[in-house]
């Protein structure tokens, strides 16, 4: 992974529907030292704005914004605040961070692998990398062709980063995104299953010259009415059965 392209990412323009002075998440959590990423749509707006709407700030700031760096666009972005903001996404989920709740469900799954988010050994990366305000579902009712349009810019970058981090298995939250990574990975499905609500699948397929696991399920965990021990369960069946198609992590 090249500090140069992450750069370039960075000062890319923005999206006419971004949240306002953010800028683009490209990972959350340290992708060197991750073996899992779980695989989201994009970034909530929550991560920048509160309730009302305005930017995040002290205590409560989970990434830089143009604002907190002291820049007035992305294209002015130095070196130096562009691995400022790096280093604050690398940490996300550093002691004491103000983490999203989102995330508690996907890190039950991990944690039932035996990674998760906290020990570094597990990251979190989206198919856009940008923060909409509104949020991703109204966005694509009110403007469809913008939404195409970022995603098959984004796209491509998540692509880039499963080829040149060393990840031994992918899991998608919800359909959208496995269907998109199952793309990219060229994956086979080997093993398909049920759990309430939930259709799991649990395929392999290979990126940057290396296999890769690949896992999901057809509801996001926001809306699949899992119970927190089924959230466990869920963890152990795919472990399970990535491990019976010879994955490793």
């Amino acid at each position: 992974m090249t500090i140069e392209q992450l750069h370039e990412r960075l000062r890319r323009p923005p999206s006419p529907s971004s949240v306002s002075g953010s800028l683009p998440v490209l990972s959350f959590g340290d992708l060197r030292t991750a073996r899992v990423a779980t695989i989201g749509l994009n970034p909530s707006k929550r991560e920048y704005l509160d309730s009302d709407g305005r930017e995040l700030d002290g205590p409560e700031r989970r990434f830089e914004t143009l604002r907190s760096l002291g820049t007035l666009d992305r294209a002015s972005l130095s070196d130096y605040r562009c691995d400022v903001a790096i280093e604050r996404m690398q940490r996300y989920f550093g002691p004491g961070k103000p983490v999203y709740a989102w995330f508690r469900a996907p890190d039950r799954i991990l944690t039932s692998m035996g990674v998760s988010y906290q020990a570094g050994d597990a990251v979190h990366l989206d198919l856009v990398q940008e923060a909409t305000d509104p949020t991703w579902s109204a966005f694509t009712r009110r403007n469809p062709l913008e939404a195409q349009r970022l995603r098959a810019t984004d796209e491509p970058f998540l692509r880039w980063q499963l080829e040149t981090c060393p990840l031994c298995v992918v899991i998608c939250n919800g359909r959208t995104m496995y269907e998109a990574v199952h793309r990219l990975l060229g994956s086979k499905e080997a093993m398909r299953g049920r759990l309430q609500r939930v259709t799991w699948r649990v395929g392999v397929g290979s990126i940057g010259g290396r296999e890769v696991g690949l896992a999901g399920w057809n509801l996001s965990l926001a809306h699949a009415g899992l119970r927190i021990e089924e959230q466990q369960h869920l963890g152990t069946i795919l472990a399970a059965n990535l491990r019976e198609v010879g994955i490793q992590w």
